[in-house]
């Protein structure tokens, strides 16, 4: 058998991301925290005052920290920030506490009398160089979920709060410092952004499909006989191209899966195996016999084509983000594995003089365009329905010397599948 012309593709995406090279340690918290917020609707946020991870009472080191974030936080221009009286005086009316930790209910209660949806809290931890470390939280006020983070390191340039005093036996007192450091990092786990998602789909589709099937021979040729037709008023051949053009193809597919997600950006990407079943029905269609043009009539009875095609395709998807619909559009590429049966055309594939059936194995070019909605019920379920303009370019040679042929199968497919998110 003729080896057959593979084609490969590679689709690649680069994102690159950078931040502003005079970026300090207190735009990078308003950056992050600013990041982790872009899902929330309500943009109105209250930032609390700090307080030491060592649990003193007061603290102006906590109200310094705080004061600069929200003068950072103002100037991103993406959320509205209570001003610090405001907030003072419903804490004491609510009677809680200036700084510190705010647990489920406090956070609730503030996010309804404030009419918030998130607050920026957190703590502060004495380094032994005397700096001190900030670790920044963003909690939404309805589930008191932290949905960011962000930590950084800043100099102690204001006056007040001495330091700790240094213990009589530092050795003896060293965990004691270790410990609480370690408690707040431990305090603020990485998040996962609320856009980011994985995906698992399994989907079914069907539609209309034209199939071009064209038989090359530049060596001995190819005979009418040979391919179904019996001549009549025109010769048998040999012609070096033959050609039957829009025939109209039916079957089912795709029917597969796939595997992909999305960042917190519009990019995503997926990896898709699909089945797919091509079929062509007696009819009367156009043609060429050495570009001369030519009516052909398909034998009657069983299909003049069976084939099978395994697709296996990688996705590159361009998404608009929403809370519970992604529009999504894309490009798919990969390759075809297909079983080529062609019960009235004749070839070396059954026997060693040319007969019937050709049941022969070809290597083909796959390649779609889909237009979609991903539609999520829950982070766990989600329907999806597409559609996809779909082509798979198959070659195949019947075992015979010299012989170069080609099947053309495209159409618009609609897809609707089920997803599970991970």
């Amino acid at each position: 058998m003729k080896a057959v012309r593979i084609f490969a593709a590679l689709l690649g995406v680069a994102m690159l991301a950078g931040g502003a090279a005079a970026e300090d340690n207190y735009d990078r918290l308003a950056r992050e925290l600013t990041e982790a917020g872009s899902s929330l609707e309500n943009k109105k946020i209250a930032i609390i005052p700090f307080a030491h991870a060592d649990g003193r009472a007061v603290s102006k080191d906590g109200s310094v920290v705080s004061e600069r974030l929200t003068i950072k936080m103002i100037n991103t221009r993406k959320f509205e920030i209570i001003e610090r009286s405001v907030l003072d005086k419903v804490m004491d009316e609510l009677k809680l506490q200036s700084t510190g930790a705010i647990d489920a209910t406090s956070a609730k209660e503030l996010g309804k009398v404030l009419g918030v949806e998130a607050i920026i809290t957190g703590t502060l931890v004495e380094t032994a160089t005397g700096k001190i470390e900030v670790n920044a939280r963003l909690i939404k006020t309805e589930t008191a979920q932290a949905i960011g983070a962000s930590q950084v390191t800043v100099e102690k340039d204001w006056i007040g709060d001495a330091p700790t005093p240094m213990p009589a036996q530092p050795q003896a007192q060293e965990p004691q410092a270790y410990q609480p450091q370690q408690a707040a990092k431990a305090a603020a786990p990485r998040e996962r952004h609320p856009n980011a998602y994985g995906y698992f789909d399994v989907f079914l589709g069907g539609g209309a499909r034209t199939v071009d099937i064209t038989y090359e021979n530049s060596g001995r040729g190819v005979f009418m006989t040979e391919i179904g037709f019996t001549p009549v008023l025109i010769s048998n051949g040999p012609y070096r191209e033959i050609k039957l053009e829009q025939l109209e193809g039916g079957g089912v597919g795709p029917l597969g899966m796939r595997v992909g997600g999305f960042g917190k950006g519009a990019i995503g990407g997926a990896f898709e195996f699909s089945v797919n079943k091509h079929t062509v029905e007696p009819q009367t269609v156009t043609g060429t016999r050495n570009g001369a043009s030519t009516r052909f009539t398909l034998p009657s009875g069983d299909n003049y084509l069976d084939m099978t095609s395994f697709g296996l395709l990688g996705n590159l998807f361009v998404r608009h983000t929403g809370k519970v619909v992604d529009p999504y559009f894309g490009l798919g590429l990969g390759l075809s594995l297909n079983r080529v049966y062609m019960r009235y055309v004749r070839g070396l594939t059954a026997s060693s003089v040319m007969n019937t059936p050709v049941d022969d194995f070809g290597v083909g070019l796959m390649f779609n365009i889909p237009v979609g909605v991903r539609i999520k019920l829950d982070p766990k379920t989600h329907i999806v329905a597409e559609l996809r303009y779909e082509l798979n370019n198959v070659s195949f040679d019947r075992d015979v010397k010299g012989e170069d042929d080609t099947i053309n199968s495209q159409g618009t497919r609609f897809l609707i599948g089920v997803g599970f998110g991970f």
